[in-house]
């Protein structure tokens, strides 16, 4: 029977958990939110606070045609979570480590059908559910990096980790906890890093603006499958 310390060290090798994967998917998080926002009608797709908050000031002002615009893609993202668990239950079943990598291959078909969606506010709708759909995905699919929680579409958990492990460091005088801090800061920097990229792409492609994003996902999929590779022929 494995021992706690070896099944540590397995899990230790999970090649999704590794850092650059973290840092990949943290930029296409950024990247997507800069792109929603320039390209699909000033909206931030990833995270739903807004949009529900958006809800509710819909409803109590009575804006009956607003309901579906924030409705919507939280349904949207909601789904994408669904979607997520029933790929990680249909492979696991079935005993294949492929769950991350379906995950990483579904989000870039979702993408590359945003791509094909004309830049007209009509269709801003249905493009933005789309990226919501696919940010559930990945954030319901990786949520662990070196054993932190680490969230990849959003930063606003990340940034209050960060604040705490930076003044038990500092208070504590605690230097794992400052090393914590910079990780998460690494991650943070990542996000606005995406969002810069995301902001130059959205000018310089158009339409086309989530290339970037689709190849940068295409790299994680290459990262965990040669990681997997590598770890096998241990």
């Amino acid at each position: 029977m494995a021992t706690a310390a070896s099944a540590k060290n397995q899990n230790a090798l999970i090649p999704s958990q590794r850092m650059r994967v973290a840092y990949l998917l943290t930029a296409v998080g950024g990247y997507l939110d800069a792109y929603t926002y320039f390209k699909r009608g000033g909206v931030f797709a990833n995270a739903q606070t807004g949009n529900i908050v958006k809800l509710g000031i819909a409803l109590a002002n009575g804006a009956h045609d607003a309901y579906l615009t924030y409705l919507i893609p939280i349904c949207s993202f909601a789904l994408g979570l669904l979607f997520a668990l029933g790929i990680k239950e249909y492979l696991e079943r079935r005993e294949l480590r492929l769950v991350r990598r379906s995950v990483l291959a579904a989000e870039i078909v979702g993408l590359a059908i945003v791509g094909l969606i004309p830049l007209k506010d009509e269709w801003n709708l249905l493009a933005n559910s789309i990226v919501s759909f696919v940010a559930a995905m990945q954030y319901e699919t990786f949520t662990t990096f070196r054993g932190e929680a680490i969230v990849t579409t959003m930063s606003t958990g990340n940034l209050r980790k960060m604040v705490d492990s930076l003044f038990d460091g500092i208070v504590h005088h605690d230097a794992a906890k400052l090393r914590r801090a910079g990780v998460f800061l690494s991650i943070i920097a990542m996000f606005t890093l995406g969002a810069f990229l995301g902001t130059r792409g959205c000018d310089a492609l158009g339409r086309a603006a989530v290339l970037p994003a689709i190849l940068a996902l295409g790299t994680a999929i290459a990262i965990i499958t040669a990681l997997r590779s590598r770890n096998a022929t241990r």
